[in-house]
């Protein structure tokens, strides 16, 4: 992995691929924290009322899920992969979270403010205590956001609070955290993407060994960690203290199994009572052996042209590229219609409150179409500079098998147009090194949002000013203009203007091209069940959710 400047991992470019290492287990969107149902169950919180049709009732002693990979640290601001994240939420939780809908809703704060553009004041939860049995306070919050700006413990979160000048405790159940400037999408750094909370003495006594099988983690979750194994295992316990609703899970395995062969035979035997995030292509296997369910996860998976470097600078060989790009196909044959074609970076899903369903879909519709068309791909072929062909190379992550299905279907397209296309599969250390570097002037883009907003993709990936993460080196002044004002603005309708429009201007630019936006597989033993699966269901505490089937 390669890091930003003053030593800080551009989460941005590595935490979404880390999750492609997890075997796409980032599709989920673990890495925000859904609001939990209120302890008495009167059904206040974003889940509703506890279900008793489905066993909301009914305990379940130990429940053992298989993983598609191994971690080596619970800490996420060490190894800020997508698996961490999917074990650190069941025992840490966020200031804010992000409800089913894509919304920010409560976490720790059961409220928060803006007094001015530049200061967001959090009234705490009172009556939280971590799991040792401490009471949370304002002091701990601003102890855990101190740890992720402090250099010297080189977290990899420290990037999203380069923004901050201050965080002060300001009244026992209040934090304010004060910006150097405007940022309109800093609410969401305060949810589980950003921040997990933990004790100023817990972080105090262990600094520098946080996460590690000897020192676990501590938090106010719903759940503690008894046990980590790196390479193999995590074992959690309920925290009977936690303030929400008693989760139905007593005890939890996450067991990591790599081989998809092993995870079934280990389905099939009763070893293991379900397996999370499984790949297109593996989940049908698991149809007559578990309950499973397909969500859309709000993940791009994208062709990334270097617009600086021949001859991907040439807007008639992208176009050329595009028309060639059977997206359809890809859908249909290697990821069996579990998916579907994008149009932009953000996905529909990712507009949240900012636009209706019907106007994403109609902002959308007027972005120009390059449909699969290999007439039209050798037209704009031959006005390029490059009208006789070129060699390109195309590399993709070994732990995406699916990103190199597609690389070798578009290779054989291109072929026809006299374009070689060499693909060549890496390690993902190697891609993600790549990302950006300028080595590779076409690369894939496979990105994993942890928010509701649509701003997260088009900031790093759209705006000329964002050079760490900007991989297409893409530089509009319309773009960046639009990007900028929708940054500076606390206006909702401003905001959805103005990153409409950035999507829209760069859609006809063509510094990327969107592929699929993807969907995952969760499977489950069928006396279990996950109610009401969604974009934003596998997010936050999510083992509180499952309960026995009806």
């Amino acid at each position: 992995m390669t890091s930003e400047p003053g030593g800080n991992l551009s989460r941005r470019r590595l935490l979404r691929l880390a999750g492609a290492g997890a075997g796409v287990l980032a599709a989920s969107g673990v890495l925000a924290a859904c609001a939990p149902p209120p302890a008495n169950g009167t059904g206040t919180g974003p889940e509703g009322p506890a279900t008793g049709a489905l066993g909301a009732d009914v305990p379940i002693g130990s429940l053992v899920l298989a993983l598609p990979s191994s971690i080596s640290s619970l800490d996420v601001g060490r190894e800020s992969g997508v698996l961490n994240y999917l074990v650190a939420v069941l025992a840490q939780e966020s200031l804010l979270s992000v409800d089913p809908s894509g919304k920010l809703a409560p976490g720790l704060a059961t409220s928060w403010r803006q007094p001015d553009a530049r200061t967001y004041v959090f009234t705490l939860r009172r009556g939280v205590t971590f799991s040792d049995g401490a009471p949370f306070t304002a002091d701990d919050v601003v102890a855990s956001v101190e740890a992720i700006r402090d250099p010297e413990n080189g977290s990899a979160l420290g990037y999203a609070y380069a923004g901050v000048s201050s965080v002060r405790s300001t009244g026992d159940h209040e934090v304010t955290i004060r910006l150097k400037a405007p940022d309109a999408m800093f609410a969401w750094t305060t949810t589980a993407g950003g921040l997990l909370v933990s004790s100023r003495a817990f972080l105090t006594r262990n600094a520098g060994r946080v996460g590690t099988p000897k020192t676990l983690l501590l938090g106010t979750g719903p759940y503690r960690i008894t046990e980590f194994a790196a390479d193999d295992h995590v074992l959690l316990e309920r925290n009977d203290a936690w303030w929400g609703e008693k989760p139905a899970v007593r005890k939890l395995k996450l067991s990591f199994v790599p081989d998809a062969g092993t995870r079934l035979v280990a389905m099939k035997s009763g070893a293991v009572d379900g397996a999370l995030n499984l790949a297109s292509d593996e989940a049908h296997g698991w149809e007559s052996s578990a309950r499973v369910t397909y969500t859309g996860d709000r993940s791009v998976v994208s062709l990334a042209f270097d617009t600086t470097a021949a001859p991907f600078d040439d807007i008639r060989v992208r176009r050329a590229i595009a028309h060639a790009t059977d997206r359809e196909g890809m859908v249909k044959g290697i990821l069996q219609g579990r998916a579907e074609v994008a149009d932009a970076l953000p996905s529909r899903d990712m507009w949240g409150d900012l636009l209706s369903a019907e106007k994403v879909r109609s902002g959308y519709d007027a972005i120009p179409a390059v449909p699969y068309d290999l007439d039209a791909a050798r037209a704009e072929l031959d006005r390029s500079g490059v009208a006789k062909g070129f060699t390109a190379e195309l590399h993709y992550p070994s732990s995406g098998p699916q990103l190199g299905k597609a690389a070798l279907a578009l290779a054989a397209s291109l072929k026809k147009l006299g374009i070689t296309l060499n693909v060549k599969e890496i390690t993902l250390e190697q891609w993600v090194a790549e990302l950006g570097s300028g080595k590779q002037p076409l690369q894939f883009l496979w990105y994993f949002p942890v928010t509701g907003d649509p701003a997260e993709l088009a900031d790093p990936y759209l705006n000329g000013a964002a050079t760490a993460t900007d991989i297409a080196h893409y530089d509009n002044r319309t773009v960046n203009s639009a990007l900028d004002t929708a940054k500076a603005s606390a206006d909702k309708d401003v905001r959805a203007r103005e990153l409409m429009k950035a999507v829209q201007t760069a859609g006809a630019d063509l510094p990327y091209l969107p592929l699929w936006w993807a969907k995952t597989a969760t499977a489950l033993s069928k006396e279990l069940v996950l109610p009401d699966p969604g974009p934003f269901t596998f997010i936050g505490p999510w083992a509180t959710r499952i309960r026995k089937a009806a």
